[in-house]
């Protein structure tokens, strides 16, 4: 059933404006609905300390190629971060406690603790979510330099962007500048978000599901497709009004799409069901 938001921290926190939002914080707090008994400063010390590294060891330096390299030799040789090749799906993946302990995660994850980490640092970053495969971009004025954090910080030129979208899609996708633009930290956390409402669904869990989706609408209210995953979870929790309202919502959002006619069928499918049972 819908949860009480009120009674939700990551509400709150979802209606933060974007630059008051904290992305470990809020990854964080994503993780804690799976692991209640985490106590976020302590990851966020964590993520400090490592921080503190990095700024002493690039103190002098001017060059950007120079920041990459100490913040990619400190966390993907020192501490050992490296991309979960082997069990790419795992849930924990997704949860950055669990990787910061792991030390192994997926490329958003993966992401998030070298953004986290650089910027604490004094370092330009900011995530990209390039199509299935999330980057992190060095910004500064006339300057991006893109990076694969999966594979331990590998600097992304054009050809091995075509490739990445060929691997990723096994089609000859062209690559547009849209797809390397910088993403907010509130897209960022909505992009995990997703991944656990397809894990959780796919687990039949649609409990923890609708929790994820909810919190996606949260942060990023204005994203019409999420409100048609929305209204499918409410009706596997059974909770069909809700049900309605988001697959109305959806239609508003979205404006003509294919599959307006499949919605607005479901919609009249919930309402018969609900009148039978009121």
């Amino acid at each position: 059933m819908p949860k009480n938001t009120k009674s939700d921290p990551f509400f709150s926190f979802a209606n933060l404006d974007n630059d008051e939002i904290q992305l470990a914080t809020g990854a964080l707090l994503i993780a804690q609905s799976e692991y209640p008994e985490i106590n976020i400063e302590d990851y966020l010390r964590q993520l400090d300390e490592m921080a503190d590294v990095v700024r002493e060891r690039i103190q002098g330096a001017t060059l950007p190629e120079q920041h990459i390299s100490e913040l990619n030799r400190y966390l993907f040789e020192e501490k050992s971060f490296t991309g979960n090749i082997d069990n790419y799906y795992a849930l924990g993946n997704n949860f950055l406690n669990v990787v910061l302990k792991k030390k192994t995660g997926i490329p958003i994850t993966l992401g998030v603790v070298y953004i986290e980490v650089g910027r604490r640092a004094g370092l330009p970053l900011v995530g990209v979510n390039f199509p299935s495969h999330f980057l992190v971009k060095y910004q500064r004025e006339h300057l991006d330099i893109l990076l694969d954090v999966f594979e331990n910080g590998m600097f992304m030129d054009e050809d091995r962007l075509r490739a990445k979208l060929q691997a990723n899609f096994g089609e000859d996708i062209p690559l547009e500048r849209s797809m390397l633009a910088e993403t907010t930290d509130k897209e960022i956390l909505a992009r995990i978000l997703r991944n656990l409402t397809r894990a959780y669904t796919l687990l039949e869990q649609y409990d923890k599901a609708l929790t994820t989706a909810e919190r996606i609408t949260w942060l990023l209210p204005e994203a019409a497709g999420d409100y048609r995953t929305l209204g499918y979870l409410y009706y596997k929790n059974h909770a069909y009004s809700e049900s309605i309202t988001a697959f109305e919502t959806y239609l508003q959002l979205a404006g003509e799409t294919p599959d307006t006619a499949a919605v607005e069928q479901n919609i009249q499918q919930l309402q018969k069901l609900l009148s039978r049972l009121n």
